[in-house]
């Protein structure tokens, strides 16, 4: 694997202010992506975490890019596993922070994954399928083989999957026009998530895992704003929420071994 050689940062005694009053000038594919600064750092304060260390997966996605940002944004440790270290996500000063690693490697690969996974608290699951990728369709329950087998072997317990709408106990709860076009143009995607849930739950005596089902995600606003396990009469979510809930999650461990959708 490689690692990303970053230009210099500064000092540890100057870098938390820096941090702080620098905060306002970063963001994520400005093109694409709002600001997400309103957050509360208190929410991010690890009580059932052994450390700040975590291990993105999907780091380059649309969602994985958020969570990053907002762990960094906490003042976490992240480590990301990225396919390629071309046309990377971030900006320059998230690409300066210190506490950024980025490693390029293959989740579908357990010699990369323990080279990542080593010394982590916590992996944050946000691995999905490259869009008209057939190759990648079932990337969700080939890669989670390997990763449960890396935590395991290097003791993290910790994990958060990002699934979808309409896997599992969800499907029944979803009106018919949402499971006709949900198995129409997602079908394959569908199956695949519920064999990677169902390979989580498996190793519930090995991995604190919880696993959270989004509804459609948008590029919107941090709100702070959601609902749990709702009817989902209304199934839209920012991007933005679903990374701070999930870094909620992580600090409190409200949702251990359990499975729960979120929407607006």
């Amino acid at each position: 694997m490689i690692k990303i050689q970053l230009p210099l940062t500064p000092s540890k005694k100057t870098r938390s202010h820096s941090v702080i009053k620098r905060a306002a000038h970063s963001s994520i594919l400005p093109s694409t992506f709002p600001i997400t600064l309103n957050l509360n750092f208190e929410d991010f304060t690890p009580s059932t975490m052994r450390g700040k260390h975590i291990l993105v997966l999907g780091a380059t996605g649309r969602l994985g890019t958020q969570v990053v940002n907002q762990a960094l944004e906490a003042s976490y440790h992240v480590t990301a596993l990225v396919r390629s270290d071309s046309n990377l996500p971030f900006t320059r000063y998230q690409l300066r922070n210190p506490n950024l690693v980025i490693r390029v490697g293959s989740v579908l690969s357990r010699s990369d994954l323990d080279k990542v996974m080593e010394g982590q608290d916590a992996v944050i699951n946000c691995i999905g399928p490259r869009l008209f990728n057939n190759n990648d369709i079932d990337i969700c329950s080939r890669s989670q083989q390997y990763i449960i087998d890396s935590m395991i072997h290097n003791e993290v317990r910790r994990l958060i999957a990002v699934s979808l709408q309409g896997v599992g106990h969800s499907n029944p709860r979803l009106s018919s026009m949402q499971k006709f076009f949900g198995r129409l143009f997602s079908g394959k995607i569908l199956d695949d998530k519920e064999i990677q849930e169902n390979l989580i739950k498996k190793y519930s005596d090995k991995i604190d895992w919880t696993i959270v089902r989004p509804g459609k995600l948008f590029n919107g606003r941090l709100t702070h704003q959601w609902k749990l396990n709702d009817d989902l009469s209304y199934t839209k979510i920012s991007r933005a929420n679903v990374a701070c809930f999930i870094m909620k999650e992580l600090r409190s461990s409200a949702w251990l071994k359990q499975t729960l959708t979120i929407n607006s």
